[in-house]
């Protein structure tokens, strides 16, 4: 629905761009709510990102464990990467970028899930998911990105389950790729 038809309306009357960095933007709005009272809206400007869902010939899906600073902890996500600015609409070559990076790994059977927007109260960054089949290993692994520590983990179905009861696998990609997996499951039987 676009915002001519949209009774939620809220119209943007001034925009300061608070932050602006290589990874996001934040700016600050004043707003006009659709019953006529003035408001503040902080917001979150992202170039989006992919995640892929990889799954092995074996029947395990494949994740990386890294430290995630604003978390304190770590986690256990599917592989993932911020879509850079300079990069075309071609999120299938981004996504094939980083299962390279990250994991090591090709394919040529990718296909596009869904994109979700993470956390629309605030921010407009949009994920794209895709599924991977048919994993091979890279001939010409591409270098980690220089803060990137990580180390890749398969596990099954019943293993990832007991990592998102024990807080491990917290996010929301890596939680939504095991619902995936146990609805694909389910349609199986």
């Amino acid at each position: 629905m676009n915002k001519e038809d949209s009774r939620y309306y809220e119209e943007i009357v001034e925009k300061k761009r608070m932050f602006g960095g290589k990874i996001f933007n934040v700016d600050v709005e004043q707003v006009i709510l659709p019953n006529g009272i003035p408001d503040i809206r902080e917001v979150v400007e992202h170039h989006g990102a992919v995640a892929i869902i990889p799954f092995t010939d074996d029947g395990k899906m494949v994740f990386v464990r890294q430290w995630r600073t604003p978390l304190e902890q770590e986690t256990l996500e599917i592989p993932a990467g911020k879509i850079d600015s300079d990069e075309g609409s071609d999120l299938k070559e981004v996504a094939l970028r980083e299962m390279n990076e990250e994991l090591g790994l090709t394919t040529e059977k990718l296909e596009k899930i869904t994109a979700f927007f993470a956390s629309p109260g605030y921010s407009n960054e949009k994920l794209t998911v895709f599924k991977a089949t048919d994993l091979q290993k890279v001939e010409f692994k591409r270098p980690l990105d220089a803060d990137e520590f990580l180390n890749v983990e398969e596990l099954t179905l019943e293993e990832a389950k007991k990592q998102i009861e024990a807080g491990v696998i917290c996010d929301s990609k890596s939680i939504y790729a095991v619902t995936y997996w146990e609805l694909l499951q389910a349609k199986e039987k």
